[in-house]
């Protein structure tokens, strides 16, 4: 059986975050209310588990790859599909919710060749179990936001510290202090 490419680990680990409670409100409230790519807050997220230390040079370095695709392909799209939620009145309402399906549908698709572009960018490292888990999936997700440049408050702590505990169940996050 061939081993699984780092891009479809990268996806299968994001579907399955993504998946846990309250992780998708969390990773949107940050994308919607900051301007966040959801993709690079998974990247973070994954780096971590994986045994990977960013620094905002790297994270840098993963949005100049995706910024373009972002902006120009999945906001548009995204913008799109979330316009069509109000509906067409004067539209019939399945044939409506059919393409805004199918829109959605392109979103997700163009999110997955995002993904495929940001996994050749792990860092290179042999990852040990010491480095693992949820203080270094926070110190990714500190790198992204030390880049962005945004400060965190009490609603990022709370969307981050709803990720760490999806991401990290095992992790004891009154550890992690100002980190998330």
């Amino acid at each position: 059986m061939p081993e699984e490419s780092p891009s479809d680990r990268f996806w299968a680990f994001s579907l399955a975050l993504y998946e846990k409670p309250g992780v998708a409100p969390a990773l949107l409230e940050l994308q919607d209310r900051l301007g966040l790519d959801v993709n690079l807050l998974l990247f973070c997220c994954w780096a971590g588990v994986e045994g990977r230390a960013l620094s905002p040079a790297d994270v840098a370095a993963v949005e100049a790859v995706t910024q373009p695709w972002q902006v120009e392909i999945i906001r548009p799209l995204r913008a799109l599909r979330r316009r069509l939620k109000s509906g067409f009145a004067a539209l019939p309402a399945d044939a409506v919710a059919a393409f805004r399906k199918r829109l959605a549908d392109l979103e997700i698709e163009g999110e997955h060749i995002a993904q495929a572009a940001m996994s050749p960018l792990l860092p290179p490292g042999t990852p040990s179990d010491a480095l693992r888990g949820a203080s270094l999936v926070s110190a990714n997700l500190l790198a992204y936001f030390t880049h962005s440049r945004l400060p965190i408050g009490p609603p990022e702590t709370a969307a981050l510290t709803t990720i760490l505990r999806a991401c990290c169940p095992e992790a004891d996050l009154t550890e992690l202090g100002s980190g998330a």
